[in-house]
């Protein structure tokens, strides 16, 4: 009895030893896989962007008579002689857009809001001007246009020149907060560094850095610069070039144009949703956020209207009001899906949706000063209607 004992003891004193080492082995084989992704990743992106605007300025918008050429070619000589390259005018202008929404950001009155609580326990304030900004832009740029102060179709015409500067606005952004995140973090305990370069480059830094109280360059960069406003100026501008090309705008493009408007105000108006997204709450300021804002976003996003310019399609009235009713299905399915969750959360579950009782689970959760908090998930409404949905789907 007592040599079993003993070798019990034994036994159970080296099993966390070898659990403890195959843990770290296993958490540096997973590091070295994410430095691996994350190097591809972040020098991938710009050749995958650039091939894109390659195919649409070269190539007639067709990626299959591009990739021909590509594997006739070699990569070198495919991608030397057709790069865009930044000029000095789309340099200015884009520099010049940059400050302007800089100041609408932080000078535009709006109220202000208290995002969820961050990993570092703040509670950090945003002034909801949006929705004023998109307005004071696309107004700005509507008058220049009608008083042939600007060319409408000047975005549209200069893409691929523009498309090259916002790589290296978000280059040098990149670089900056690279920096700032090792020299002088805002809060250390929101800062993730793990020491492997091409990861901490592509996914770490800081979370929310910020130029004084409430100039928040995550923010900044997602919603105003490279994101989401500036939609409305590129398909504006690239539906002034169909019509100067072509003589007309198709109902096609203006339908394009419409649906992202409407998605572009809805976010505007309920800005505040985007502190409560992954996005917002835990994607930090580094080459994942920046250049997927600043450069992927405005390119990807917009490549409808793109396409469009070159090659207008003609839409009966049945196919446009059936391409309109399915995009307000889906737009109003997601809106509702939204909103349930953020009233849900502000009235702290206390809320009915459908005539009943929200059903939530609350949860608590530690953040990094030791402090526990409860939050809350929603599990009823447009949300357990969609979970059925696809289990049902599953199952058959």
């Amino acid at each position: 009895m007592q040599q079993t004992t003993t070798e019990t003891q034994r036994d159970s004193s080296t099993v966390p030893a070898i659990s403890i080492k195959a843990a770290k082995d296993e958490s540096e084989q997973h590091m070295l896989l994410n430095e691996i992704a994350s190097f591809f990743l972040v020098t991938g992106s710009p050749l995958f962007l650039a091939f894109y605007q390659i195919a649409y300025q070269n190539f007639d918008a067709s990626l299959e008579l591009a990739a021909r050429s590509l594997m006739e070619e070699g990569p070198v000589s495919f991608f030397a002689g057709r790069t865009p390259r930044p000029t000095a005018s789309t340099a200015a202008i884009y520099l010049g857009y940059v400050g302007w929404q800089a100041v609408l950001y932080k000078f535009l009155p709006g109220p202000l809001h208290a995002a969820p609580r961050t990993v570092g326990g703040r509670r950090l304030l945003y002034r909801l001007n949006g929705l004023s900004a998109w307005a004071a832009t696309v107004l700005v740029a509507a008058t220049c246009s009608y008083l042939s102060l600007i060319d409408p179709a000047y975005i549209a015409n200069n893409w691929g020149p523009l498309l090259a500067t916002a790589n290296l606005y978000s280059g040098a952004l990149i670089a900056i907060f690279w920096l700032k995140a090792r020299i002088s973090p805002d809060l250390e305990s929101e800062t993730f560094v793990t020491g492997y370069f091409w990861y901490d480059l592509f996914n770490g830094g800081e979370l929310h850095p910020r130029s004084g109280q409430l100039f928040d360059w995550k923010h900044f960069n997602a919603s105003r610069t490279g994101g989401i406003l500036t939609w409305s100026l590129i398909d504006l501008s690239f539906a002034a070039l169909q019509y100067e090309k072509h003589g007309k705008l198709t109902a096609s493009m203006a339908l394009a144009v419409a649906f992202r408007l409407t998605i572009t105000v809805e976010y505007f108006w309920y800005e505040n949703w985007f502190f409560e997204t992954l996005d917002g709450s835990y994607e930090r300021f580094s080459f994942y956020s920046i250049y997927g804002f600043a450069a992927m976003m405005p390119h990807l996003w917009t490549l409808q209207t793109q396409y469009l310019m070159l090659h207008p399609v003609e839409l009966s009235t049945k196919r446009c009001l059936a391409l309109t009713v399915m995009f307000l299905i889906g737009w109003y399915m997601r809106h509702v899906v939204d909103d349930q969750k953020s009233s849900s959360r502000a009235a702290n579950g206390d809320k009915k949706i459908w005539g009943k009782k929200v059903k939530v689970i609350r949860v608590q959760y530690r953040t990094s000063d030791g402090k526990t908090h409860q939050s809350l998930l929603l599990c009823s409404g447009m949300l357990s209607s969609q979970t059925q949905t696809i289990e049902l789907t599953r199952t058959a």
